[in-house]
């Protein structure tokens, strides 16, 4: 029968060889090995508390700006900051049926001018947009205006005649690329939408696509109801009507 053999602390020490047996230099061991990785650890939560900032500043920066464009659609002439309405200014009285795209969406006739999309940060001059344009360049401006933040992205305007929305993509300007893998995005961006609200102007289309339903069921061509409403087009800018 074997017999185990125990040995104390004493005995353990005898068999570790000198070197180790000392406690000089343990500190200087510890420091090099731990401080290195509590500054490291302390670095990534620095970098990852940055980016968390950066896309609530960017997510808000985007939002905001897609709401604006959307509180202020039913005229040009709104304060794209507070909505307030300068008084005696209007945009043309059938402005929803051509800048607004309504054609394009209704009968296909303008099928390249459903929607329409800026690119950001946007230049200044506004003489060569359309009406759409230039509402989205009005509630963008803020961005590189009162703001100082000159993010890269675009801002579209969309009419699908049931739904018109307003998105706005932005692109993150520091982007960390281990981190953007691990969390599986493909692009270091952030995309926020608004729709556009105008329940008369809905009852309206409805009441339109209504009458020309029943048009089309006698007949009457999907290219000649969209040539009749191209005379109420002119009212495409802005101005007084």
């Amino acid at each position: 029968m074997m017999k185990r053999t125990k040995f104390s602390r004493t005995d353990r020490k005898r068999w570790l060889p000198q070197w180790l047996r000392q406690a000089e230099g343990s500190f200087t061991l510890e420091s090099s090995l731990v401080f290195p990785v509590i500054f490291l650890l302390i670095l990534m939560f620095l970098l990852f508390s940055m980016y968390i900032y950066q896309k609530a500043v960017l997510y808000y920066s985007a939002s905001e700006t897609a709401e604006r464009a959307s509180f202020s659609w039913d005229n040009s002439h709104r304060n794209a900051r507070n909505g307030m309405l300068t008084t005696g200014q209007y945009d043309g009285l059938y402005w929803r049926v051509s800048g607004d795209y309504t054609l394009g969406s209704l009968f296909g006739i303008t099928a390249d001018q459903t929607d329409v999309a800026l690119e950001l940060p946007g230049s200044g001059n506004t003489d060569k947009l359309e009406l759409a344009g230039t509402k989205l360049h009005q509630a963008s401006a803020w961005l590189t205006g009162d703001a100082g933040l000159p993010f890269q992205g675009n801002i579209a305007y969309a009419n699908s005649l049931l739904k018109r929305e307003v998105a706005v993509k932005l692109m993150q300007p520091v982007s960390i690329a281990p981190l953007e893998l691990t969390l599986g995005l493909s692009e270091p961006k952030t995309v926020a939408a608004a729709t556009i609200v105008d329940p008369v102007q809905f009852i309206r289309d409805v009441d339109m696509v209504r009458y020309y339903t029943a048009k089309f069921s006698n007949g009457t061509s999907k290219q000649q109801a969209g040539k009749a409403l191209t005379a109420y087009s002119s009212g495409g800018k802005a101005g007084k009507p």
